[in-house]
């Protein structure tokens, strides 16, 4: 089996793990789920904004040193406002998560592609 389709499957094992995780969360404590923090919502929207900024090319006219501070600061940002977020909304919270995990193992891949 070839690595990246390793990767793809542990990736979904990770949103089907996330899936019921958030599914089983929600059910039991559904008068826990409040409003959303804005910077969850903000770090969401980085963190789609750099995978639409991956896949267009737009980042290849970046520098690569502020590519990847840009990378890592959103990712890690993602996390710890993710794992912040779990007490009070779980669904922003786990996709929060599943986007930098995301964006971790792509950032990996090109580094692994890169480094060939």
């Amino acid at each position: 089996m070839p690595f990246t389709g390793l990767v793809l499957l542990f990736v979904l094992f990770l949103a089907v793990l996330f899936i019921i995780i958030g599914a089983a969360v929600y059910r039991q404590q559904r008068d826990t789920l409040k409003k959303t923090s804005l910077l969850v919502l903000c770090t969401i929207f980085l963190q789609l904004t750099l995978f639409l900024l991956f896949f267009t090319g737009a980042l290849a006219s970046f520098n690569s040193v502020l590519e990847e501070i840009l990378w890592w600061l959103i990712v890690l940002g993602g996390l710890a406002f993710g794992i912040r977020e779990c007490k009070t909304n779980i669904i922003a919270a786990l996709l929060s998560i599943f986007l930098s995990v995301l964006l971790t193992i792509l950032m990996l891949l090109m580094l692994f592609v890169t480094s060939m």
